[in-house]
């Protein structure tokens, strides 16, 4: 069965009248009765009762109308739901990310992504946490992979942690601290220390202030860095410490020392950062990425 005979039946059902309903088809009308013959054969019914002064539905041709016209609208669905299937197999995955907190995830997030969604394209953006959340409520981004919000700032969204992580500094190896095992908030020299600028991560220094238990105006950021191998190379030339997540080690590497603080300030949350209302087929396959990873990570440290 044809759904162009469909649409011509309920044409013909709904105007009662074959010349209207071929001028509604942009058809000629003999071309019409001929598919209207065609699906009463198909379906070896009568649909309508025709004569030279009226056309009128049979008591079978009522009965059909209904579900002739759900049929159409399921395949209309089916054509729409193909359609925004393909844009979004077709369209760049645009994914912003924190380069430090995401050093040791974003590699097997995408590759489990590529996987589920082979041939996607996918974009990275390297941006802080406030640049990220701009960018998800402004719609420019699909996702991103970062630290987790404040409370006040995940309206609409939704955040998947993936790793926990301890807070703590780098310091050079030639620095008195090296040697300690853990770090007391006290003991940090709060007056000098390297830290990102605030211009680009406006967040950073009440983020370390309030590790610190200290006010703003106390913490001396006397090297700022725009980034975080900037960060690592001042701490490693011995200029100061910087207060850190534990996930700079994963970008470090032997460079420098991490020391932990000895109670648990402020541990980290790292994961995915999302709208709650995007339901799009490559963000759906992103979090199904992101989870395996982390159910992953948890059998295989």
């Amino acid at each position: 069965m044809e759904l162009r005979r469909l649409r011509y039946f309920i044409a013909v059902a709904e105007e009662l009248n074959f010349s209207r309903a071929a001028q509604r088809l942009h058809v000629s009308q003999p071309p019409l009765s001929r598919q209207i013959r065609d699906l009463e054969s198909d379906l070896n019914v009568k649909l309508f009762e025709r004569n030279r002064q009226e056309v009128k539905l049979t008591r079978v041709g009522r009965a059909l109308l209904p579900r002739a016209r759900e049929l159409i609208r399921s395949a209309e669905a089916l054509r729409t739901l193909a359609g925004k299937t393909q844009a979004e197999k077709n369209e760049d995955l645009q994914i912003g990310y924190a380069p430090a907190p995401t050093a040791a995830i974003i590699a097997g997030i995408l590759s489990r992504y590529h996987e589920l969604a082979p041939g996607t394209p996918v974009t990275l953006h390297d941006l802080s946490l406030s640049e990220i959340l701009t960018g998800l409520k402004a719609k420019k981004l699909h996702a991103g992979l970062t630290l987790r919000p404040r409370p006040g700032e995940m309206r609409g969204l939704k955040f998947e942690a993936l790793r926990h992580y301890s807070v703590g500094i780098i310091c050079a190896d030639s620095s008195s601290l090296a040697d300690l095992s853990a770090i007391r908030p006290s003991l940090v020299p709060m007056n000098k220390l390297v830290g990102y600028r605030a211009a680009d991560f406006p967040e950073y220094h009440q983020w370390v202030a309030n590790v610190l238990g200290v006010s703003k105006a106390r913490v001396g950021i006397s090297q700022e860095c725009d980034g975080v191998m900037s960060v690592i190379a001042a701490v490693e030339s011995g200029h100061a410490p910087a207060v850190v997540g534990e996930f700079t080690t994963a970008v470090a590497g032997s460079r420098v020392r991490f020391v932990p603080f000895a109670s648990k300030v402020s541990d980290m949350d790292v994961g995915l950062l999302y709208r709650k209302s995007d339901n799009a087929e490559n963000v759906r396959k992103l979090i199904a990425s992101s989870l395996d990873f982390k159910q992953f990570s948890k059998q295989y440290p």
